[in-house]
C-alpha cells in the first residue's frame, strides 16, 4: 500500500538494467515499491526549505528516471515549489536486484514544470508551467557528498525509535505526518544555479491574464500587441509587433533613402559548375540614381566601369548565362551588359517603364499604359532579344517573371499585377508567349508579386509546387497555389493582415 498522498510515479529499469519497481512521490516523503519483494518499506523525507512552515507539506508533483551506461540509473523529482532533488537508489552490492535505501539531495531550484525531460546528452528539459521553458546542461551530478541530503535509512531509525513510544502506530501513519518529515529533513536555502547550466530559453506566454492592443510607441504604423504573462516572481510585460526579427551583421550609411536593393551573382566562365554561386554586385537603386557596390573581400563603390547606368533608377537587374553577362531595367530602357560592352534597348516613343522583373535568361517589363514586352536570351548569341509584346488592357503595378528551375532554360509563367484590382498568370512557353492563363480578382490593388517553385523536401528532390505571394496596398497578403501545368489559380488562397502599409514581397 502505498502512502495515501502519492500523486506522481517513476518506473525504475528492470531485468539486467536494474531492480525494477516504481519511486512513488507525495507529501514530503518519495518511497520505492516492488510488487512481491516481501522486504521493508523504504521510504525517504525529502529536503525542506528552512523558511517554509513546518506544519505545511511539501508535495513532489513530477519525477523522471534517466537511465545512464553499464545499467546505472538516477531519478529527479520536483516539488510544487520547483525545487529538484535527485534521487539515487541503493542497490544491494551482492544482489543487484534489490533495493537497500535511497539518497535524495537537492540539485537546484528551478521554474515549477509539466514534466522533466532528461535527454541522453545530458540535458534537462523544462517546459514550464508558468513562463518560458528552458534547456539546461548537467554540470556535474555527483552532489551526495555537500548538498542537502536525506536517506532513508535516517527515516527507519526514526520511525524505529517512534514506535518505542508509540506501539500502536503503524509506518503508514508515521509516514503521513508532516511533523515527521520536518523533524528529520535538512534544510536549505533556495540560491542561484549550482549544478545546472541554462544554455537556451524558449518563449512561452501562458498564461496570458491582460491584453492590450494600441499604438502606444508613437512612431510606429501598425499596433502593437501588450501582454501581461507569468505568474509571481516570474510575471513579465511583453511587447508584439508584426514582422519577422532579424541579425543585423554589418552597417553602411547611404546618400539618401533607397528604393531598392538587388544582389547580382558572379555568373562568369569558371563558376558556372560551383552549386552555390557568391555574389558579385549590389544595386542600391534611388529615386533618380544607382549605387553599385563591387562584393569581394571588401564592399566598394563603382563607378562607370561597372557598365551600369548609374544617373537614373534601376527597376530590375539580374545576371544572364554563364558568360559575365548582366541585365540593368531603369525608366528608359533595358541595358544589356557583356564584356564591359553594354547594349541599350530604349522605350518606343515618349513611353516610360513603370516596373520589370528578370530572372537569369528571361526579361519581362511593363510601359506606361499597360503595354508588357517580353525579351528573352538568345542562348547561341548569346543576345537579348525582344520576343512578344502584349496590352494588358490595364495599367501595370507589379509583375515578376519567376525562376528558372533546375534543367530548364525558361520560367514558364509569369504574374502580372494590375490597377484594376487584378493578378493575371500569362504562359512564357514558345508559342504560346503572354498567353493568359488564369485571372484572378482581389479586394484591393496589388503592390507586389512573387513566384516561387517551392519542393516538398528539404534536399530539392520532392515535388514542386509553384506558389504565388501577393502583396496589397490594405497592408494583407495573399498565397495561393498556381497549377503548374494549365495556370490556373487555386480557389482558396491564404490571406493574412500584416500591417497598415503596402507589402512588399520577394524571393529570398
Amino acid at each position: 500500500t502505498a502512502l495515501p498522498s502519492a500523486c506522481s510515479l517513476a518506473a525504475l529499469p528492470g531485468g539486467a538494467d536494474g531492480p525494477g519497481g516504481v519511486l512513488i512521490g507525495g507529501e514530503d516523503w518519495i518511497e520505492y515499491v516492488h510488487e512481491g519483494s516481501g522486504q521493508k518499506k523504504i521510504v525517504c523525507a525529502i529536503p525542506r526549505r528552512e523558511l517554509h512552515p513546518k506544519d505545511k507539506g511539501v508535495l513532489i508533483t513530477q519525477m523522471a528516471v534517466h537511465r545512464q551506461k553499464k545499467s546505472k540509473f538516477f531519478a529527479l523529482a520536483q516539488s510544487e515549489l520547483g525545487d529538484i532533488y535527485k534521487v539515487t537508489v541503493q542497490l544491494n552490492p551482492e544482489d543487484k536486484s534489490k533495493v537497500t535505501g535511497l539518497v535524495i539531495s537537492l540539485l537546484d531550484t528551478l521554474p515549477v514544470a509539466n514534466s522533466l525531460n532528461v535527454s541522453k546528452l545530458g540535458m534537462l528539459f523544462i517546459p514550464a508551467e508558468f513562463g518560458d521553458h528552458a534547456l539546461y546542461q548537467f554540470e556535474r551530478i555527483d552532489i551526495e557528498d555537500d548538498a542537502p541530503t536525506c536517506t532513508s535509512d535516517e527515516s527507519s531509525k526514526a520511525y524505529i525509535a517512534h514506535k518505542e513510544n508509540n506501539t500502536e502506530e503503524t509506518e503508514m501513519s508515521f509516514f503521513s505526518l508532516t511533523e515527521n518529515a520536518s523533524k528529520l529533513a535538512s534544510t536549505f536555502t533556495p540560491s542561484t544555479l549550482q549544478n545546472l547550466r541554462r544554455i537556451y530559453n524558449m518563449d512561452n506566454f501562458s498564461p496570458i491574464t491582460g491584453v492590450l492592443v494600441g499604438e502606444l510607441a508613437g512612431n510606429e504604423v501598425s499596433p502593437q500587441i501588450y501582454t501581461l504573462n507569468g505568474r509571481g516572481p516570474r510575471s513579465t510585460l511583453r511587447i508584439l509587433r508584426h514582422g519577422v526579427a532579424v541579425t543585423e551583421l554589418a552597417v553602411s550609411d547611404l546618400p539618401g533613402v533607397p528604393g531598392a536593393v538587388y544582389t547580382i551573382q558572379d555568373n562568369s566562365e569558371g563558376n558556372e559548375e560551383k552549386k552555390k554561386r557568391l555574389d558579385k554586385y549590389i544595386i542600391v537603386s534611388f529615386a533618380d540614381a544607382t549605387l553599385v557596390l563591387s562584393v569581394g573581400e571588401t564592399v566598394e563603390e563603382m563607378g562607370k566601369e561597372s557598365g551600369f547606368l548609374t544617373n537614373a533608377p534601376t527597376f530590375a537587374c539580374s545576371a544572364l548565362g554563364n558568360d559575365g553577362g548582366i541585365c540593368q531595367v531603369h525608366p528608359a530602357g533595358v541595358r544589356h551588359i557583356q564584356k564591359g560592352r553594354a547594349k541599350q534597348w530604349h522605350c518606343p516613343g515618349l513611353k516610360r517603364i513603370e516596373c520589370a522583373s528578370a530572372n537569369e535568361s528571361q526579361v519581362i517589363i511593363a510601359l506606361a499604359g499597360g503595354e508588357v514586352i517580353y525579351f528573352e536570351l538568345d542562348p547561341i548569341s548569346g543576345n537579348l532579344t525582344e520576343s512578344a509584346t502584349r496590352d494588358m488592357g490595364a495599367d501595370v503595378c507589379c509583375l515578376d517573371v519567376g525562376t528558372v528551375q533546375t534543367g530548364r532554360t525558361r520560367s514558364l509563367f509569369a504574374v502580372v499585377g494590375c490597377r484594376d484590382q487584378t493578378v493575371r498568370v500569362v504562359s512564357l512557353e514558345p508559342g504560346k508567349l503572354l498567353v493568359q492563363r488564369s485571372n484572378t480578382t482581389l479586394r484591393a490593388r496589388p503592390h507586389s508579386v512573387a513566384l516561387q517553385y517551392m519542393t516538398t523536401n528539404s534536399d530539392d528532390t520532392g515535388a514542386q509546387d509553384v506558389v504565388l505571394t501577393v502583396g496589397l496596398d490594405d497592408g494583407s497578403s495573399l498565397r495561393t497555389i498556381v497549377d503548374p501545368i494549365t495556370g490556373s489559380v487555386s480557389v482558396s488562397p491564404t490571406r493574412r493582415f500584416l500591417g497598415a502599409r503596402p507589402v512588399s514581397v520577394s524571393r529570398i
